[in-house]
């Protein structure tokens, strides 16, 4: 068993879902709740014991990485009209 509590062949498994989602690692890690740095760790420890990382897909294919997308409503705002203070203020400036 390992420090870590992830035995090699769950490793190994745990690198090919990544790869084969289509995400970018960073993002799958996060989205499984992996450190990344534990990640990229598992995969040179394998390859220096001589296991065989397949490539990531998207690399290979060329798929797309998915990018989240936040939709933004731009409108314009009414402004209120200047207050008392306001107009105090920009007699001070003058």
């Amino acid at each position: 068993m390992n420090p870590n509590g992830i035995r090699k062949s769950e490793q190994i498994k745990l690198i090919i879902k990544c790869h084969q989602s289509g995400l970018p690692n960073y993002q799958w890690c996060q989205k499984q709740g992996i450190s990344p740095e534990t990640f990229y760790n598992w995969a040179s420890r394998l390859r220096k014991a001589g296991y065989t990382i397949p490539d990531w897909a998207g690399k290979v294919s060329g798929v797309p990485v998915m990018q989240e997308v936040v939709k933004l409503d731009l409108a314009e705002s009414e402004m209120s009209a200047p207050t008392p203070l306001f107009h105090q203020i920009i007699a001070l400036c003058k």
